[in-house]
């Protein structure tokens, strides 16, 4: 099963590619971010990470597409960008027939980290421990690896939560 998982913002939205076998080992077929310019106006921002998503979409064919909760955050200005971001995702997933699953946070960092209340820092250590050297490579410097570590947790979270089912 090839899961694409997302780490949904406006400003930069991670992306992981995951490929599932149900024996417990994931492959990464290939992780990034769609990045957005940070003075463009909200409307053209929004269709970058739709256009870049259905492009990702197409070229790769997912058999799902596996998003955190929308989240309540102290910042009402940042959840609501996080909220339209999270709608553009959603729409190409739709446009694409897609199936979506949806992921809570503290299931994602219960089941990446085994601890609920993780940091995004325990997140990415994580990450590069259950992937090794997949997710090293010259060509993805260490910019907002964040945003694609949680993009990977995420698509990760629904490869292990059914292959303990």
């Amino acid at each position: 099963m090839l899961i694409l998982g997302i780490d949904p913002g406006t400003a930069t939205t991670g992306y992981g590619l995951v490929e599932s076998n149900g024996t417990g080992r994931a492959k990464v077929i290939k992780w990034g971010l769609i990045e957005t310019d940070k003075d463009g106006f909200k409307e053209k921002r929004l269709e970058v990470i739709y256009k870049q998503t259905l492009a990702i979409i197409k070229s790769n064919s997912p058999d799902l597409f596996v998003m955190e909760k929308v989240f309540f955050a102290t910042n009402a200005k940042t959840a609501i960008a996080v909220g339209q971001a999270q709608g553009v995702l959603l729409l190409a997933a739709s446009k694409t027939n897609v199936k979506v699953v949806e992921y809570a946070p503290g299931t994602i960092k219960k089941v990446i980290t085994g601890d609920g209340r993780a940091k995004k820092k325990d997140i990415q250590k994580a990450i590069r421990k259950i992937l090794g050297n997949q997710v090293k490579s010259e060509a993805h410097k260490k910019t907002h690896f964040d945003n694609a570590a949680d993009a990977l947790a995420v698509a990760l979270t629904h490869a292990m939560s059914t292959e303990r089912r």
